[in-house]
């Protein structure tokens, strides 16, 4: 694994070590939720608002994903799981930073 990130989620709100994350292309990653009081979805999504991964973060367990990442870009992080009226917009944008990818074409 190239790198690890560690996240945090509560009271409806992302917390996003230095409030972006610089990840590598072409590299195994790890991200590592943990949510301290409610289920909630860890999705990353693209800036045309399509999903390039998620999984469901649980309290009180393991809430770890595995990623390779094989184009530059921006991306959002959103909870992909309802958690309640407060919940409709769970949204770190611009979160994650990904570099690195030869140019295509």
């Amino acid at each position: 694994v190239a790198a690890t990130y560690q996240i945090t989620i509560a009271n409806h709100a992302w917390q996003i070590p230095g409030g972006k994350l610089e990840v590598p292309c072409d590299k195994l990653v790890e991200f590592c939720v943990t949510s301290q009081d409610l289920t909630y979805g860890f999705g990353i999504f693209r800036q045309d608002n399509s999903m390039v991964t998620q999984m469901q973060v649980v309290p009180g367990h393991a809430n770890d994903l595995l990623w390779t990442f094989t184009e530059n870009g921006t991306f959002d992080i959103r909870s992909t799981e309802y958690s309640g009226p407060a919940g409709y917009r769970i949204v770190a944008e611009d979160a994650v930073v990904v570099s690195g990818c030869a140019q295509k074409g």
